[in-house]
């Protein structure tokens, strides 16, 4: 296909999948593979005013391009929460599809964005640079965070690219720290809002933060497919007990924010909330 058959195939398959998604509810992921592969396209107006660029040999960026937002709830509950002075961390932050648009809600905040992936770091700076004004206020950072501080191995998912974990015991060399060792010599006097995908890490990264969350008591956005905690030595109900010790209520990120049964079934992505930020779901 020559570049002008391939850009235009593209806009009629997005302005289809757009229609789709309008009309269901639904996202615009499962349509990402008929997108052509190895093209690079600017969405000029992402999520209101930013640029963000896709590469569409990484599913997740052509579902950005397709549906034009990476996933609509996730987007809703951060521009609901994240005031303009707050810190944010982004744990796991991939291509920056969330980062921007928590950086775009920040004034005099900072977020500083963890993405130990090289390949995809390079996209998430990429895009950062996109968007002049957030480069002050987005820090891109190759570590990857855990229980405790060691040297892990990144390995991608060669079944969906752009997607990986720190399982192996061989890889890309990637350095670890535990999140109250990071906080710490990072001399950071508060934390917000934390969003972690991680692919069934979550719960090392949040044991590994139980000094930060007893003292910051930062909202809680984190994934919980349990097709990724299959593959973890704890479960959801593991990670929803543990914050329930420390405080915190465990909802769904929609309009209701009603609580999620430890038993299950569990949605894509959980909310834990302190009871000190209560006040912040009534923003």
């Amino acid at each position: 296909m020559n570049g002008i058959f391939i850009r235009a195939y593209s806009r009629l398959l997005q302005i289809i999948v757009r229609i789709f998604c309008k009309l269901t509810g639904k996202g615009g992921g499962k349509f990402a593979k008929f997108l052509p592969k190895d093209q690079r396209f600017l969405i000029p107006n992402y999520c209101g005013n930013l640029n963000f660029e896709v590469d569409t040999t990484y599913p997740m960026e052509s579902s950005v391009w397709l549906a034009g937002v990476y996933d609509v709830t996730t987007t809703n509950f951060l521009k609901k929460v994240i005031h303009p002075d707050d810190v944010v961390l982004d744990i796991g932050a991939n291509c920056g599809a969330l980062t921007l648009v928590a950086a775009s809600l920040i004034d005099q905040g900072k977020i500083y964005a963890f993405e130990p992936a090289p390949t995809v770091r390079s996209r998430l700076q990429g895009n950062v640079e996109l968007n002049p004004k957030l480069k002050e206020i987005v820090t891109v950072l190759p570590y990857g965070l855990g229980r405790h501080n060691y040297k892990g191995f990144y390995n991608e998912d060669p079944n969906y690219r752009g997607n990986g974990s720190l399982h192996g015991q061989k890889g890309i060399a990637v350095e670890v720290f535990s999140l109250d060792e990071w906080v710490a010599l990072e001399k950071l006097d508060k934390i917000d809002v934390i969003k972690i995908d991680v692919e069934g890490m979550e719960y090392d990264v949040l044991m590994g933060g139980k000094a930060v969350l007893e003292k910051y008591h930062p909202i809680l956005y984190f994934e919980t497919l349990e097709i990724f905690f299959a593959t973890s030595s704890h479960s959801i109900k593991d990670t929803y007990e543990f914050l329930s010790s420390l405080g915190y209520r465990i909802i769904y990120p929609t309009a209701s924010y009603s609580e999620i049964p430890f038993e299950g079934p569990y949605p894509p992505n959980s909310v834990a909330i302190h009871s000190s930020q209560a006040a912040r779901l009534r923003k």
